[in-house]
């Protein structure tokens, strides 16, 4: 998919979180999980409204033996104006509504830039 990108324009930037979600001692079943990451998105939502953002948090993929899974996570930046600060901002929230929901991350990476979602 392409998208015309502007300097003023808002884009949707991407990152994907690996880990597994833990419920005390046990392992999360994907309905679990995939339920949090809604709450994990309305939270973040909520957190940034002044801020006219918008979020996607979403389960990529799920191994129901090891519970190991991928979550991607969108956000509205706007680049003429985001700076490094305000995106690690985000991504320091993005960790926290995580782990609160039981999300062990072992690793996150930037995935791509895409057009505003909101």
């Amino acid at each position: 998919m392409s998208y015309r990108e502007s300097l003023t324009a808002a884009i949707t930037r991407y990152y994907v979180f690996n880990g597994l979600f833990r419920e005390g001692e046990d392992q999360m079943t994907f309905e679990a999980a995939d339920a949090n990451l809604i709450e994990v998105g309305q939270t973040l939502e909520r957190e940034f409204v002044g801020s006219a953002r918008g979020f996607t948090v979403e389960l990529d993929s799920f191994d129901d033996e090891t519970h190991q899974c991928e979550v991607i996570v969108g956000f509205t930046i706007w680049p003429y104006e985001d700076d490094d600060s305000e995106i690690e901002l985000i991504l320091e929230s993005t960790r926290e509504e995580l782990e609160k929901v039981g999300f062990v991350k072992d690793d996150e990476y930037y995935l791509g830039d895409g057009p505003d979602i909101r």
